[in-house]
């Protein structure tokens, strides 16, 4: 007993071809090609995670009773700020960032706020 005639034969012939191409490594290389490697992803994550890390404690500075009144005295006003801050980019936020840590490790807030009014002026120029 056993598979006969000529259907069964191309049948089998096509299951053997594609059990051999699919234990083959030809779709793992072909698919290789497209797989990102995860030093890349968590390269990527660890910037976004930093970059939001950015954003809150400018907002949080910039939410700051003296900083706000410091900037209105300059002419500008709260939604102002907000829309000049969400138009910063990313290394702009990060530069930021470390200019507030800088200042408040010195005890200097006037430079600061001198940075953030520079910054922000900076950004209307363009």
């Amino acid at each position: 007993m056993g598979f006969s005639g000529k259907f069964s034969r191309t049948f089998i012939t096509a299951v053997a071809m594609t059990m051999a191409v699919l234990l083959s490594n030809i779709p793992a290389t072909l698919m290789a090609q497209e797989m990102i490697s995860t030093s890349v992803v968590v390269e990527q994550m660890a910037r976004t995670q930093a970059d939001a890390a950015a954003q809150a404690k400018v907002a949080g500075f910039l939410q700051s009773q003296d900083v706000r009144s410091e900037l209105a005295k300059r002419g500008l006003s709260s939604d102002e700020i907000s829309s000049r801050l969400a138009s910063l980019s990313a290394s702009e936020l990060r530069a930021l960032s470390g200019q507030i840590d800088e200042a408040r490790a010195g005890g200097n807030i006037l430079y600061a706020i001198l940075i953030v009014v520079l910054i922000i002026f900076l950004i209307q120029r363009i």
